[in-house]
């Protein structure tokens, strides 16, 4: 989390630290599913309506058969196939209705994360691998974020109105989250920088001045990354560019390593790859092949969507335990001030 106005350590609130913190910490397991009524949805669909019955080896099928009608018993192929099916299409429709009803006309929490960055004049800058990460460009186009609720209206209505500068990085640019490409010497840099966050020394006086440490090398790295997205280091420079069309369509960089990083624009939230959100497709199939093994193994739809329930609770845990964990180590915020 990078304070857009970082000029001094006293000049930024930690509270607009803390409250994109915490609904960082909120969407990390937001996804376009819902997970409840994924599993009610395909209870009904299998149980009620019957569709269970579509597995049976005899072709005269009937949905509701009556209590003395004779039953051929199952084939594991057809049930395997009916209950994949089944979930799978009931997610997709999640899915489809997600995107094109509620993300547009209701709520969507991704992007209100963008719009609350730039009211909290924070900026976020993530890591997910050695040199490759994402930029989310927060800072206020109005200089200042610490202000009442009539100035912050009146901010708005200038925005409205296109009389203050767009929220875009680059002048007269509306764009706010970037892929980003660094540089070996950029990330060798950035690493001698955050030592402090990693490296605990020995000793008691050591221990009880690990706190103060940790936090002039949080300060450090906030200067460290405005001055760079100031472009004020010009041996570690950056630019700003849109990907090739078929660098889009195979999701990935044909260039190569330079002396110069690289921010491509992003327009559809690719930051979103590091939360549940972006992998809801892997998250459907995993879930698909829980459910369908535990009814193959005990041939009981029943169980198996309690079974898909405590997995899902126990991966939501577990993600959410870790990410939290993660986001107290790189931004200093207590976990219990992540609520």
């Amino acid at each position: 989390m990078v304070p857009g106005d970082q000029r001094a350590p006293c000049s930024a609130s930690a509270w607009r630290t803390f409250l994109i913190a915490n609904e960082w910490n909120e969407i990390q397991t937001h996804r376009k599913v819902n997970p409840l009524l994924q599993l009610f949805a395909v209870m009904l669909l299998l149980e009620v309506a019957g569709l269970k019955n579509l597995a049976s080896r005899d072709l005269n099928v009937n949905l509701h058969p009556g209590p003395n009608a004779y039953r051929a018993s199952w084939s594991p192929v057809l049930r395997f196939g009916i209950a994949a099916s089944v979930w799978l299409a009931v997610g997709i429709v999640q899915v489809v209705l997600s995107v094109s009803l509620y993300e547009r006309f209701v709520e969507d929490k991704i992007h209100q994360f963008v719009d609350l960055c730039s009211l909290s004049n924070v900026s976020v800058f993530i890591l997910t691998h050695r040199c490759y990460g994402f930029y989310i460009h927060g800072r206020s186009v109005h200089g200042h974020a610490d202000v009442g609720m009539e100035t912050m209206h009146l901010y708005l209505r200038k925005e409205e109105e296109n009389l203050c500068p767009l929220r875009g990085l680059e002048p007269n640019s509306d764009v706010q989250t970037f892929e980003v490409l660094l540089t070996e010497r950029m990330r060798a840099l950035y690493d001698r920088v955050t030592q402090s966050f990693t490296e605990t020394p020995r000793g008691l006086r050591a221990q009880s001045d690990l706190h103060e440490q940790r936090l002039k090398g949080y300060y450090t790295l906030n200067r460290f990354l405005v001055s760079f997205f100031e472009h004020r280091h010009q041996e570690m420079d950056y630019v700003v560019k849109d990907k090739f069309f078929l660098e889009q369509v195979m999701d990935m960089e044909f260039q190569g390593p330079t002396d110069t990083s690289v921010l491509y624009n992003d327009d559809g939230a690719l930051f979103s790859r590091t939360l549940f959100y972006r992998h809801e497709l892997l998250l459907l199939l995993f879930e698909t092949l829980v459910f369908s093994a535990v009814d193959l193994g005990a041939q009981d739809f029943v169980l198996a969507t309690i079974v898909t329930f405590v997995v899902q609770t126990l991966l939501r845990m577990l993600r959410d335990a870790l990410g939290r964990r993660n986001l107290a180590e790189k931004t200093l915020v207590e976990k219990q001030f992540l609520i």
